[in-house]
């Protein structure tokens, strides 16, 4: 099992306990209101796990979608994910969510700097980007502070319902991480 630990988290696979944890936060408008997704249902979420579950057992591993969990309560707090968007060009891509109950304390952050320390150390990637809704100032400034730079705006790339978006989207190398 996979798992990654840091001051007050524990990033770790997720699996089918975590299916009502992952709902009760991802049905909410505060969650899906930036993240170009349908709208949640508890069918949609058990399958998007049974993905994360499958995604498990691949032979390399491309494929990261993992449960947060707060050490201090134990309880599930959001999400990390990880893309290897390309093995041959040694580039990633990093997402996370946290639930609004537990947002403004700096945990989306933390997850990040989690992350890039699995992506570049583990896994050897020398880029890692990021992308987000052009109008989700939080995750801009997440980026920002994981040292990301802003490389570009995607202009109406994303058709998320019903609606075209335009997504922002940010990069860090492993030459320019500190860590």
């Amino acid at each position: 099992m996979f798992v990654l630990e840091t001051e007050r988290l524990i990033i770790r696979d997720a699996g089918a306990d975590d299916l009502r944890g992952f709902f009760d936060y991802m049905s909410r408008e505060d969650y899906w209101r930036h993240v170009p997704v349908e709208l949640a249902t508890f069918d949609s979420v058990k399958a998007m796990i049974q993905r994360a579950v499958l995604d498990q057992s691949q032979d390399p591993r491309a494929r990261y979608f993992l449960a947060v969990v707060e050490k201090q309560s134990n309880k599930l707090v959001g999400e990390a994910i990880l893309h290897v968007s390309s093995a041959r060009w040694r580039q990633g891509e990093i997402g996370w969510g946290v639930s609004q109950d537990h947002t403004g304390n700096g945990l989306a952050t933390e997850i990040g700097f989690a992350m890039m320390r699995f992506a570049f150390g583990h896994l050897g990637l020398h880029r890692i980007y990021a992308q987000c809704r052009v109008e989700n100032a939080a995750s801009r400034r997440i980026m920002a502070k994981l040292g990301m730079q802003q490389e570009a705006v995607l202009r109406e790339n994303v058709l998320a319902r019903g609606e075209w978006w335009s997504s922002v989207q940010y990069a860090i190398l492993s030459t320019n991480w500190p860590g």
